[in-house]
């Protein structure tokens, strides 16, 4: 089932949108109209993976948002979706294990703004938040 997420924002510049835009696209979600994106693998592509393309993706616009000082005024996120992950059975692996950035598989959005090396740093990173000795 398809996963929509549709927002508004305050006074973020066109170069701001674009970068967005670019973001949801590397994350394999198809731009259906003005700040209107659509996550679907119902197409036969695949399984939807919520773990490594579509909370990241919401990480990241989240994020950026907040670092750019951007006010999201209207924000919807509506699916119908389950995602499943059963590694139980090595021969039968249901879905995708959570990966680090580094092994992200990323599409190419139709426009090049946002880094395709700083998102895999971006999710690398919230990763190392974890992992590091200091307290």
């Amino acid at each position: 089932m398809p996963i929509t997420v549709s927002y508004d924002l305050a006074a973020a510049d066109t170069n701001e949108r674009n970068y967005i835009r670019s973001t949801f696209e590397r994350f394999c979600w198809d731009r259906i109209g003005g700040s209107v994106f659509r996550y679907d693998l119902t197409d036969g592509t695949g399984q939807e993976d919520w773990l490594n393309d579509v909370v990241p993706a919401l990480m990241i616009f989240r994020s950026y948002c907040l670092a750019k000082k951007i006010q999201v005024r209207f924000f919807t996120l509506d699916t119908s979706s389950v995602t499943r992950i059963d590694v139980s059975d090595p021969e039968a692996i249901v879905g995708t294990r959570p990966v680090n950035g580094a092994d992200l598989e990323l599409c190419t959005p139709t426009n090049v703004q946002s880094s395709e090396e700083r998102l895999r740093r971006a999710v690398t990173a919230v990763v190392d938040i974890f992992t590091t000795q200091e307290n």
